[in-house]
């Protein structure tokens, strides 16, 4: 096989692996190419050099070689508001009393407040939330939203 034919198929597996998988085969590389082997790598395949001495580094310590089938630590990632903020909940379900209607004998309950003027006042209250959250959050406690429809005058004002 060709250089060039090898370096194509070596970059089009690369395109093929998970992220801690791609991390291992560059670094494998970089060791494979010897000094120098790190930026030769970074310049052929655009992965940054602090990628690759990580891939490097899991492969001489044997760290993080899929030791339960997860890709990423566990609990990583950014947590709910509700996690964060219980409070949250109870401030959206007042807010939301005060303009709730529906059929008292089932769940079925709506409000005609929007997720903007709900998130404003959550905000004069002095809490930071987005209005899709706000939205997420009326959803989950069981209310939709119903925008208010005007309804055809009868009769004529004459």
């Amino acid at each position: 096989m060709k250089r060039d034919d090898l370096l194509r198929s070596k970059l089009n597996y690369l395109a093929s692996l998970n992220e801690v998988d791609a991390r291992h085969y560059i670094g494998l590389w970089a060791i494979e190419l010897g000094w120098g082997g790190i930026f030769k790598v970074s310049v052929l395949t655009g992965k940054s050099m602090d990628t690759i001495r990580k891939g490097i580094r899991e492969i001489n310590s044997g760290e993080n070689i899929k030791k339960d089938g997860r890709l990423r630590k566990k609990g990583g990632g950014r947590k709910k508001i509700i996690e964060k903020n219980p409070e949250i909940k109870k401030i959206i379900e007042n807010i939301l009393e005060e303009n709730t209607a529906g059929d008292p004998m089932s769940k079925l309950r709506w409000t005609n407040k929007s997720t903007y003027s709900i998130t404003s006042e959550l905000k004069n209250k002095g809490q930071n939330i987005s209005e899709d959250t706000t939205g997420r959050v009326i959803k989950k406690l069981g209310y939709s939203l119903q925008a208010n429809i005007k309804s055809k005058e009868s009769g004529s004002s004459q």
